[in-house]
């Protein structure tokens, strides 16, 4: 305001958009959560859990998206009850879709299973390679990538500056760390050129979408084993070494 320049205003309580507000945020429910008797993972801040005798339950937070798991119902209901009387939520029931991921449920089999399938598609439309070529592995044999396929002269960074190279990678890498595994090993020769793609990088990274086009409903498949609450065995298959 003029003439009034000098002065700063004092916020009795966080607004949504500034800086402090999820830092905020984060301490509030943090504080409340664990003054239930949560524990909070060293790892992963975010996580918590809680164990009362062999019942064990998990929430997690993202922003502000929470999601719970445990092998006892009600104290799943006794938590959402809980956090329902503190701040202001709405319970969407069983988690279908979360952190780009689909998530479908046999409860009968005791199987869950997650795909990426919208994500993989979106990155395909956005690079135009929905009617690209299949290739069956995630990185051909015999690609040798190297520092000297980075761009040398100023008219080929200019060139590269136009291509989403180091974002795309990223975005690979998000499906990767979720439910591609498979495609580490790629991502891996990748990553070590982001700073300054050059074409033959590019040309790489097309290649990967060109295979995840063709298992776009692929994913990871979990399965407990009846009257157990743990999944004992984990088995993995990989098609690149």
């Amino acid at each position: 305001m003029k003439g009034k320049k000098e002065l700063v205003r004092r916020l009795n309580k966080s607004l949504y958009g500034l800086k402090q507000s999820p830092r905020m945020w984060y301490h509030k429910f943090d504080t409340y959560i664990q003054g239930l008797g949560f524990t909070k993972r060293k790892a992963y801040h975010c996580v918590y859990f809680k164990s009362i005798g062999d019942r064990v339950i998990y929430l997690v937070l993202y922003v502000d998206d929470i999601l719970l798991n445990g092998n006892d119902k009600e104290i799943i209901q006794d938590l959402k009850t809980q956090l329902s009387s503190k701040f202001d939520m709405k319970d969407i029931g069983a988690a279908n879709y979360i952190f780009g991921m689909e998530i479908k449920h046999d409860w009968e089999k005791r199987k869950l299973w997650l795909n990426q399938r919208k994500h993989v598609e979106t990155i395909l439309q956005r690079s135009n390679m929905r009617d690209s070529k299949l290739v069956k592995v995630p990185i051909h044999v015999g690609v040798k990538l190297s520092i000297e396929q980075c761009p040398k002269a100023q008219e080929e960074e200019e060139d590269m500056s136009h291509v989403p190279c180091a974002s795309e990678i990223g975005s690979l890498m998000y499906t990767m760390v979720f439910t591609r595994p498979y495609i580490a090993h790629a991502m891996g020769v990748l990553s070590r050129f982001m700073s300054k793609p050059g074409k033959e990088h590019w040309t790489i990274v097309k290649w990967v979408f060109r295979y995840l086009h063709g298992n776009g409903n692929h994913g990871l498949c979990y399965q407990g084993r009846p009257g157990l609450d743990i999944i004992l065995d984990i088995c993995v298959f990989v098609d690149a070494y």
